[in-house]
């Protein structure tokens, strides 16, 4: 009979707290990561996999601030995907939070099916009546926030950011 090495453990608890991970079932995530966490050889890609899902963990539960210090801790693993995976999330984490317009209303239009477009000719009258029309609807902001211009931009990124690494971790 085989006896089943303390990595080979660990191995199993890494993908049983990856499953609940990915069910939503954060705190149970965080303790078979961490049961991982003590069986395994940390500079190992099994140890950093391990290490990032764990911050992903405790993240999800607003456990950000240990989510951190986990990332800052793997920028130096020997492994060069698990420090990709942790720049991506450090960079995710420490992020600045992204703010509202307010006083913003925008109007989004019912798109129609790109099949049921039809090129037509437009008319278009040269009468006084049309002179002053504007080809957009205005919009008055009562406090324009110059800092949350890019908010969306950096939303976008982080977003970006944070699928990149989940698929890189998925990936190897």
């Amino acid at each position: 009979m085989e006896e089943i090495s303390a990595d080979q453990i660990a191995a199993q608890l890494y993908q049983e707290g990856i499953s609940n991970f990915e069910s939503g079932n954060y705190q149970q995530a965080i303790a078979l990561l961490e049961r991982a966490r003590a069986l395994a050889v940390l500079e190992t890609v099994l140890g950093g996999e391990i290490l990032v899902w764990l911050a992903n963990s405790y993240d999800a539960v607003g456990r950000t601030e240990e989510a951190i210090a986990l990332c800052r801790s793997l920028k130096k693993h020997p492994v060069n995907n698990v420090r990709k995976s942790a720049r991506y999330m450090l960079g995710i984490l420490t992020a600045p939070p992204l703010g509202k317009l307010e006083g913003v209303v925008s109007e989004v239009p019912i798109l129609e099916s790109p099949d049921t477009y039809e090129s037509k000719p437009v008319a278009r009258k040269t009468t006084p009546d049309n002179s002053n029309l504007k080809p957009f609807r205005e919009v008055s902001l009562d406090k324009p926030n110059t800092n949350s211009r890019n908010n969306f931009l950096w939303f976008a990124i982080a977003i970006s950011l944070l699928l990149l690494a989940l698929w890189s971790i998925q990936s190897t």
